[in-house]
């Protein structure tokens, strides 16, 4: 008997034990009836690929009173779920990633000099406009002689000085008020820093955009682009029944198990990541949010009950 055999044994003895038909086991884990028993013989060339052959076995041990997470390290001739396929695509994702970003370095690198240039004659000429605004208002008038004043045109000299005073004192006010202006002015330096920090909030608000890319029906591919948070997540809830579900980071199961109806998911992604994918058993009743936007399906997938999604981030 092959190791294969020894664990559909198991699981078979275990089911009845429980007393559960394969009806009953079916309505329960929402695994289809011609599953089950190709399961339990060992025939797993039946079932759609090795990611089921391990899931399936797990849910069915799980749900009959058995620990399936001990039961799959126990019998190692169960097939591993990672494929040649899907780490050849993640590869290609980090690769062109990384192409990417070194691309947008390089171009930052080379603008530099040019950059610094520009904020230095910005610079010279806010100086220059500042300094030649605040002398344009200076009058320099000359000083009246009261004494002789008074002598020639026979002009009180008391006059004179409440004159000298008036005048005086119109000068220092208008003074006052150009370096008010010229203080209240913004430079240009400031203004650009400003829009510059006000971009980066807008675009920090925007969070992530999620657009389809392409869908078999049982398998999407999804863009995700934006700027991405520490705090970064992803929500699976089932509403209306039962639902298996998975979430894999960059080739990293995070989490995996049985959504009852009205149960929930949440699994945090962590940020600098470049591939998530949701394996869904039951997608007629499985809603995704990614951080809290909701995931539309591809409308090719309307009637696949098995659901693969895979995020792509820029």
């Amino acid at each position: 008997m092959t190791r294969l055999n020894e664990v559909g044994e198991k699981l078979k003895d275990a089911r009845k034990a429980k007393g559960y038909t394969l009806d009953d086991l079916q309505q329960m884990t929402k695994i289809q009836k011609r599953y089950l028993i190709a399961v339990e013989e060992g025939n797993l060339d039946v079932l759609p690929g090795n990611f089921y052959a391990r899931a399936f076995i797990k849910q069915y041990a799980d749900t009959v009173g058995l620990n399936g997470e001990q039961l799959l390290k126990e019998h190692s001739g169960i097939p591993d779920t990672k494929g040649e396929d899907y780490t050849e695509k993640v590869i290609t994702t980090q690769t062109r990633s990384k192409k990417k970003s070194n691309g947008m370095m390089n171009t930052i690198q080379d603008s530099l000099p040019t950059i610094l240039i520009v904020l230095l004659v910005l610079a010279i000429v806010v100086v220059f406009y500042i300094f030649a605004f605040n002398n344009s208002g200076e009058n320099t008038q000359p000083v009246i002689n009261q004494e002789e004043t008074a002598d020639d045109q026979g002009v009180e000299v008391g006059s004179n000085e409440e004159a000298s005073n008036d005048e005086s004192t119109g000068n220092e006010s208008e003074e006052t008020n150009q370096n008010e202006q010229s203080d209240e002015t913004p430079s240009d330096t400031e203004t650009d820093e400003n829009a510059a920090e006000e971009q980066q909030e807008e675009e920090q608000e925007e969070g992530l955009t999620v657009s389809q890319v392409s869908s078999t029906g049982g398998e999407t591919t999804y863009s995700v682009t934006g700027t991405q948070t520490p705090d970064q997540e992803i929500t699976l809830s089932a509403e209306g029944g039962d639902s298996w579900v998975s979430v894999t980071v960059d080739g990293t199961t995070v989490d995996q198990q049985l959504l009852e109806a009205g149960g929930s998911l949440t699994a945090p992604l962590g940020e600098g990541i470049q591939t998530v994918t949701v394996v869904i058993g039951n997608a007629a009743v499985t809603s995704v949010q990614l951080n809290g936007q909701p995931v539309e399906p591809a409308e090719e997938s309307a009637n696949a009950v098995r659901q693969e999604l895979i995020f792509e981030f820029e």
